[in-house]
């Protein structure tokens, strides 16, 4: 039972915080390759893999459908927006008020209470 626990943790773990989801697009794959292939009998599964992932993102008349493939985009959801805050867009950034010093005003602090008499960490008194 142990084993079996730990193998859907990890399991979820590495669909949930890696690429490894992509996987689930695999008949997505499959049935663009048909696509293809009624198009072109000659092609191979290799020309398929080598024409959509090794040749650059060319921006034919399936551009959409091939972003569509397993590993053609990264969409990761280790750094969804439920890890991070959001900056809402109608906040408008405006620039600092700056602040005039006109001179330092001295208060008379003399009528003030003394609080080292009520601070519990004094000195031992003797009697």
């Amino acid at each position: 039972m142990r084993r079996f626990a730990a193998s859907l943790f990890l399991f979820v773990y590495l669909f949930a915080n890696t690429e490894l989801h992509q996987l689930t697009k695999i008949n997505v794959f499959m049935e663009h390759f048909k696509e293809h292939k009624l198009e072109n009998p000659d092609l191979t599964l290799m020309g398929f893999v080598i024409l959509h992932y090794f040749s650059g993102n060319l921006k034919d008349a399936d551009y959409a459908q091939d972003m569509k493939l397993p590993f053609k985009d990264s969409d990761c959801s280790t750094w969804s927006p439920s890890h991070t805050i959001p900056f809402p867009d109608y906040f408008v950034l405006s620039p600092l008020v700056s602040m005039e010093f006109h001179g330092l005003t001295i208060y008379d602090q003399s009528v003030l209470p003394s609080l080292h008499l009520s601070d519990i960490w004094q000195p031992p008194k003797t009697c």
